[in-house]
């Protein structure tokens, strides 16, 4: 776990990369078993290994950021990943897909929001931010 606040930015990040990709990878599809049959199951094959990302990531953020951003569901995002991870064969895809649809995009715009708080206050080096998103663009 990261000792203290200023560590957790790029997780952060990597976060968001990892929804902006699910999103991405979702796009034109309404239903999670054409999703799930889509280009021989790559897409959501893909998608299961960004849920692992996020909940590895969102369980590597530091006590205070945790405590101070209690709107973020940390330990359910990190559970998920176990459970991603370590049962992959009785995953519900229709729970997979309504994660991805209903439940990641109010916490990316929940976590863009800590980003921007946390830069303000400065625990966030605004350099890092900056050569991260450069990277991204890239």
């Amino acid at each position: 776990m990261s000792p203290n606040i200023a560590n957790d930015l790029l997780y952060i990040l990597s976060i968001l990369e990892s929804i902006g990709k699910l999103s991405e990878y979702t796009k034109g599809y309404s239903d999670a078993e054409e999703f799930f049959e889509a280009a021989n199951q790559m897409p959501f094959n893909a998608s299961l290994s960004l849920l692992v990302n996020i909940g590895e990531a969102s369980g590597k953020m530091s006590k205070e950021l945790r405590e101070k951003h209690v709107n973020i569901p940390w330990k359910t995002m990190k559970n998920f990943r176990n459970r991603v991870a370590h049962d992959y064969v009785n995953l519900n895809i229709f729970i997979i897909f309504d994660v991805i649809k209903d439940k990641l995009p109010s916490i990316l715009e929940n976590l863009e929001d800590i980003v921007s708080v946390e830069l303000n206050n400065k625990n966030f080096i605004l350099e890092e931010y900056q050569d991260a998103y450069r990277q991204q663009v890239l």
